[in-house]
């Protein structure tokens, strides 16, 4: 394997982890879906080491609440005479 062959399999390798659908990864970077396909198991089964067969890309993130808190101590979002 030379050096642009292997580039384009590193290129590919991050597609996949990036979530681009395997047929479009292939069609971008010339190779078959069937020399794809080890690598987006491979891809798969880390995801499924570290999120414990949860996706990262399966959360939705819309409901998310922030907390203003600052490192003063300072809580500026209570009034003064709940404190």
């Amino acid at each position: 394997m030379n050096n642009s062959e292997k580039a384009r399999y590193d290129a590919a390798k991050r597609m996949l982890k990036g979530k681009i659908d395997i047929e479009e990864v292939a069609m971008m970077m010339n190779l078959t879906v069937e020399e794809l396909k080890p690598i987006k198991e491979e891809i798969d089964e880390e995801v499924r080491k570290v999120y414990g067969n949860v996706d990262a890309y399966d959360f939705d993130m819309k409901q998310v609440l922030f907390d203003n808190f600052n490192d003063t101590g300072e809580d500026n979002d209570i009034p003064d005479e709940e404190k």
